[in-house]
């Protein structure tokens, strides 16, 4: 196997949970990397935004904005927005740009992943430990290599449920 990769296919921002693909073999490991080179992958990842009341988000959405210079594309479906200031959000990313999620989030929603210290100006905090949790909400809940049959979802995890609230 890549000594560097250790098996690892494709990566996720630090703090990101869910979905993974890892190769025993270094056959296999080539033939994986290649199908997420080559964009023959999906990839759905779940997150929950900050947001308000007020908020005008629109149901769905795609995004077309450069993250760090390079071309990054996502989709975007609002699936759930809670009373608590918090907006339940599905994207496919069809990129995969390093932090691509949290800054179209931030950047082109103007909604920054909750309590993402590095994109977002924190004003959520306050209910997550007291401002004190390193943990942000994003969660790769999806993702499929047709060429290999490869299917995999991810559950939400259940610290997530508290924030999940009417």
């Amino acid at each position: 196997l890549n000594s560097d990769a250790l098996g690892l296919v494709h990566r996720l921002d630090r703090g990101t949970s869910g979905c993974m693909v890892v190769a025993k073999t270094d056959e296999m490991h080539a033939q994986l990397v290649s199908e997420f080179f080559l964009r023959r992958t999906t990839k759905t990842y779940t997150t929950l935004l900050q947001d308000t009341a007020s908020s005008n988000l629109d149901n769905e959405g795609l995004i077309d904005q450069p993250v760090n210079g390079r071309p990054a594309q996502s989709k975007y479906r609002l699936l759930e927005r809670y009373s608590n200031n918090v907006a339940l959000v599905e994207f496919e990313i069809f990129t995969g740009r390093k932090h691509q999620i949290r800054v179209h989030a931030a950047e082109a929603l103007h909604r920054p992943v909750l309590n993402d210290a590095l994109y977002s100006n924190n004003e959520m905090a306050n209910i997550l430990d007291g401002g004190t949790s390193q943990q942000f909400f994003l969660h790769s809940s999806h993702l499929t290599i047709p060429r290999f049959g490869i299917d995999a979802t991810a559950p939400i995890p259940v610290s997530w449920i508290p924030l999940c609230r009417h």
